[in-house]
């Protein structure tokens, strides 16, 4: 029998009232499902499980970022909806957590879970260039936000693996750095080995925020993470510092073959990646 489930808004989402936020809040998330689906407010009971998309995408209000963001949550097909773990997928450039769709990922998620690995959902968020700057903290919505987002989708509440691409794979490291992760996987992911290949690329807003959060400079808190990287061999802009970190972190997987910076090496590096994270469930 399913039951319904009330969202209940968290003491910080009241306290955003004070800072002209609660407005949002309170007018909930825009919710946009699967053929058959349909809009549900935050402040209402939820939809029973067995009405639940394997892909559904949502509007949130994140305290981190500032500003609004879209969440794509995606399930494996033919799975009962239950508190199943969860990979955060970061995506890379301007492609935006939808790009995960584009990518393939509902069908390869599928496929690993119809193979016999555990099931898990992957949920994609829209992070900018995963760094952020004045008023936009990427990682603190990942670690505070992210969290009552999962529990609205009937979802563990805690991830255990992040996967990401590019930029994402910049915050994906960085998000692995919170304790209670069990692997990380990184596809082209974005470093610099110098202070002056990163002022060059104007990703940082000054050499303390990239000391703060290039991976390369806190390599040894991945000293006990299982790390897969993959990268293209014609990615010569990032290639070689993604062998770097591969060496440095010891990393459980690595692949390096023929492939660019782009969508069609995304999707061949993307299952394997999601395999992966799969195999520390």
């Amino acid at each position: 029998m399913n039951t319904a489930k009330t969202v209940r808004l968290s003491r910080r989402a009241v306290l955003l009232g004070g800072l002209g936020l609660g407005a949002g809040v309170a007018a909930g998330c825009k919710t946009t499902a699967a053929p058959g689906g349909g809009p549900e407010n935050l402040l209402q009971s939820k939809a029973p499980t067995s009405q639940v998309q394997p892909v559904t995408t949502e509007l949130y209000l994140s305290t981190g970022r500032y500003r609004e963001v879209e969440a794509v949550i995606i399930r494996p097909a033919g799975v009962p909806v239950k508190p199943i773990p969860v990979c955060v997928a970061l995506h890379g450039g301007i492609g935006g957590a939808k790009s995960f769709l584009d990518l393939g990922v509902p069908d390869i998620l599928t496929g690993l879970v119809r193979d016999g690995v555990p099931p898990f959902a992957v949920v994609a968020v829209e992070g900018g260039n995963w760094v952020g700057g004045r008023n936009d903290d990427p990682q603190r919505m990942l670690n505070e936000d992210l969290p009552e987002w999962l529990d609205h989708h009937q979802l563990a509440t805690t991830p255990f693996s992040t996967v990401g691409i590019g930029a994402g794979g910049t915050g994906a490291l960085n998000l692995a750095r919170t304790p209670g992760f069990t692997a990380v996987a990184v596809i082209s992911p974005i470093l610099f080995d110098s202070w002056a290949d990163a002022a060059a690329a104007k990703m940082f807003t000054d050499r303390a925020h990239w000391e703060r959060l290039d991976p390369l400079r806190h390599i040894n808190e991945f000293a006990y993470l299982p790390v897969g990287v993959w990268c293209g061999t014609e990615d010569r802009a990032y290639l070689g510092n993604a062998k770097t970190l591969a060496q440095r972190v010891k990393a459980a997987r690595t692949s390096f073959e023929r492939g660019g910076h782009n969508d069609q090496y995304f999707r061949r590096a993307l299952p394997d990646a999601l395999q992966f994270v799969g195999g520390y469930l």
